[in-house]
């Protein structure tokens, strides 16, 4: 019978990290604007997959401007892809990024590409806002300034925007919005309830950047990281008229336990809206608009695009792909249990599959509930998890990684998982249950020599999750 250390593991992580690496490449804002935007017949286009849009571009002879704005951690990649597909057209007056400190570099690049002075850079914070990312905000507020009817935006928006770029509503203060965002993250929300709460204590969200382009027109591209790629929900909706629902964010909260903990401002905010629930309701442009926005916004690439590369690339080198697709928005507990379940009952093999090694695949954004005081993310609390449950199986490697690069406050972009992993850390002279309870999975990992890291990735798509069985 087969042991964990017949198990090639060094080729199985190898194996995995190239598969992660395809993942992220397909979902690449410079690559892709660069392959499938263009300029055509006096517009911007951009086409993928049935996704598109147009943006008609200022007359040679107008007074009309050319402008990009970029929010997110891929921001400065989103750019770098629009100058690219502008190569044979006209060039942009000014780019103005809000962008995370591992990607200042990657933007000032740009520098090289424009004309001088044309590019403004603005570092926010992660994942809290703070007073950077308030300071980022009011700036682009003033650099669009008064829009003229003949100017035209393309905005580029990408995971981490909403955190990056600050600016609260008129009736509270930043240190309101951080408080009440920090509660409602650790309390075990998923990402479309934080957003929610973003929208709600933002000046900029929920459309309100797109009121500040008005009248100019304006195009969105974005790279998703959120549950079923809605617009109202990537980097909280800047672009796109949303409906506000403040009773339903009230009864979330308090079925979170965190209502009575927000600061009093933030309640008194989102009671005032709630009782003007049916007025504000009532005009139009608070309403949803996903058919007017229709050419308007295009999800340039998502986890889908991704989990499609790493299946094609992993079919390629003969692996057997069990494809489960965005399932991955429980909480980690109940994805750990599944996890080792599918890990257990796919060994023995039968039939086509004996002869062939096992990758299972999966992406989303599981969710943990923090309680304790250790360091840590999403992705490596899955993999210790995972690891657990799976003590003394052979012949078995898991991978659960962000594709942003990054973990949580981490510097690891999530972590690896075999049979060995419990072993090991017990190896060090450390309990392992002690460290996951104290929600210290990255000192766990790192403990057992299974902690991945990857460079920042100038992208997000959340999270890939991937486990090999039987491979040799």
């Amino acid at each position: 019978m087969p042991t964990v250390t017949d198990f090639d593991t060094a080729a199985a992580r190898s194996l995995l990290s190239e598969l992660y690496r395809c993942g992220v490449d397909s979902v690449d804002g410079a690559r892709v604007l660069a392959s499938h935007a263009r300029v055509e017949d006096g517009e911007w286009r951009f086409e993928r997959a049935g996704r598109g849009l147009a943006l008609p571009l200022p007359a040679a002879n107008s007074a009309g401007r050319l402008r990009l704005i970029g929010i997110g951690k891929a921001a400065a990649a989103l750019a770098e892809g629009v100058l690219a597909s502008l190569s044979d057209g006209p060039q942009p007056d000014d780019v103005f990024l809000i962008v995370s400190e591992s990607a200042r570099a990657q933007a000032i690049r740009l520098m090289s590409a424009l004309s001088p002075g044309a590019l403004t850079v603005h570092v926010g914070e992660h994942p809290l806002p703070g007073a950077a990312s308030e300071a980022a905000g009011r700036a682009l507020i003033e650099f669009i300034g008064a829009p003229r009817a003949e100017d035209r935006y393309i905005v580029m928006l990408s995971g981490g925007a909403s955190a990056l770029c600050a600016v609260p509503a008129a009736e509270i203060t930043l240190a309101d919005k951080q408080r009440a965002t920090a509660l409602i993250m650790r309390s075990g929300a998923p990402i479309d309830e934080i957003n929610a709460l973003r929208r709600a204590l933002s000046a900029l969200k929920g459309g309100g950047l797109a009121r500040q382009l008005a009248p100019a027109q304006f195009v969105t591209v974005a790279i998703s990281d959120v549950r079923g790629d809605d617009p109202a929900v990537i980097g909280s909706g800047p672009t796109v008229a949303c409906a506000t629902e403040p009773q339903a964010l009230i009864r979330s909260l308090e079925t979170r336990g965190v209502w009575t903990q927000l600061p009093s401002r933030v309640q008194q905010l989102l009671q005032r809206r709630s009782l003007a629930q049916a007025s504000l309701d009532a005009q139009p442009e608070l309403s949803v608009s996903v058919e007017g926005s229709l050419g308007r916004y295009a999800v340039i690439a998502s986890l889908d695009d991704a989990l499609q590369a790493v299946r094609r690339e992993a079919e390629r080198r003969g692996l057997a792909v069990q494809a489960l697709g965005r399932t991955l928005y429980d909480t980690t507990d109940v994805h750990a249990l599944e996890w080792s379940e599918y890990l257990r009952a796919s060994r023995p093999m039968r039939g086509d599959l004996e002869t062939r090694p096992v990758l299972w695949l999966a992406g989303g954004e599981p969710v943990v509930a923090v309680r304790g005081h250790g360091r840590g993310g999403r992705a490596q609390h899955l993999a210790m998890q995972v690891a657990e449950r799976i003590q003394g199986l052979a012949e078995v490697c898991m991978l659960a990684a962000g594709t942003d690069g990054r973990d949580g406050p981490t510097d690891a972009a999530g972590g690896f998982a075999d049979g060995g992993t419990w072993r090991r850390i017990r190896a060090a002279g450390v309990d392992p249950a002690a460290l996951l309870a104290d929600d210290d999975s990255h000192t766990a990992l790192t403990l057992a020599g299974d902690v991945f890291r990857a460079e920042a990735t100038a992208t997000n798509v959340a999270d890939l999750v991937m486990a090999i069985s039987g491979y040799r």
